[in-house]
């Protein structure tokens, strides 16, 4: 994922030797680069310890299901697509 220069702060960790392997084996396999993988698990933990500002996909994910019995829902979806396809 590419972000702008401004938009990002360098720092620099220390790992151990067991973390700096397991990151690179992550990184090698999962084709995510190891600066990408480090910023998904500050998120992760700063999320769980509820530190993040409410974050998009959590709305999203609050939002599951919020029409799973509303009979019109069909009819209000498509509404909105047509609103969006002008």
């Amino acid at each position: 994922m590419y972000m702008k220069q401004d938009s990002m702060v360098r720092t620099q960790v220390y790992l151990s030797k067991e973390q700096e392997q397991a990151l690179k084996s992550l990184a090698l396999t999962s084709g995510t680069r190891q600066s990408e993988l480090i910023r998904e698990a500050v998120d992760l933990l700063l999320s769980e310890k509820n530190v993040m500002p409410y974050h998009w996909k959590q709305a999203l994910h609050d939002m599951k299901g919020m029409w799973s019995n509303d009979k019109n829902a069909e009819q209000r979806m498509q509404a909105i697509r047509e609103e969006f396809d002008r």
